[in-house]
């Protein structure tokens, strides 16, 4: 727990992001990154179970229990926690404390009344406040970016990759049935990553798209224009 605020959730985030924007080389660049993070962590976190004998902590459920208060205040927390490490401005802090409860509480609602899985809730909650974001930006005047990355940031499936890395670690006394325990915490980890870094994209994907539209039609009537005042 005390370690989760390590996991780069932004770097991770942001490279897939790149990814989907067909920007390769910044993408490639984000990812190394967020591996040399992990390897970091991962290597204290090796030294903390060798030395310390960690017990086995992967049989805790994940699943939310419930979407009340108690969830809210903790999602608010953990993206306010987030955006006061990354330096981001503290006038919107709290725009960044109700994005991460409309996240959370959208994930959990579709996860618990909808029986939608855990990808498919973050991706929804994160869809949500990435489309929020869109007109959000010119209430705060500040970038897209800025609001939506921290909102999803409490998705992040941390405790997941922690808990294959404990497998990994003591693959040579699991069991078969640990080991496919493992695998399934690493897919589902990486398709939740994948589905929180899509939602936040999709929104900023399409308005780019419609900005660069825009602006190829106005260059282009303005040709038009410019051409038939010299003819």
């Amino acid at each position: 727990s005390c370690t989760l605020f390590l996991v780069p959730g932004i770097p991770l985030i942001n490279a897939v992001d790149d990814f989907l924007n067909n920007f390769i080389v910044s993408g490639m660049t984000r990812a190394i990154h967020t591996l040399l993070i992990v390897g970091a962590m991962t290597f204290g976190i090796v030294i903390a179970i060798r030395l310390g004998n960690v017990a086995d902590f992967t049989a805790v459920s994940l699943r939310p229990d419930n979407i009340y208060f108690s969830q809210a205040i903790a999602a608010a927390i953990s993206a306010m926690g987030f955006s006061i490490i990354f330096n981001i401005p503290r006038r919107l802090l709290p725009v960044v404390a109700v994005g991460g409860i409309i996240t959370v509480l959208l994930r959990n609602i579709m996860v618990l009344q909808l029986g939608f899985s855990q990808t498919a809730g973050s991706f929804l909650g994160a869809a949500v406040v990435g489309v929020l974001a869109l007109k959000a930006i010119h209430w705060f005047h500040a970038p897209n970016i800025i609001l939506t990355i921290p909102s999803a940031i409490p998705m992040i499936p941390g405790v997941l990759l922690y808990r294959v890395l404990f497998a990994l670690l003591n693959i040579q006394d699991i069991t078969a049935s640990a080991l496919l325990t493992m695998m399934r915490n690493g897919v589902e980890a990486v398709t939740i990553i994948i589905g929180i870094a899509i939602g936040v994209a999709i929104p900023n994907i399409f308005i780019h798209r419609y900005i660069e539209s825009n602006k190829q039609r106005t260059v282009k009537d303005l040709l038009d224009k410019r051409y038939i005042q010299e003819d």
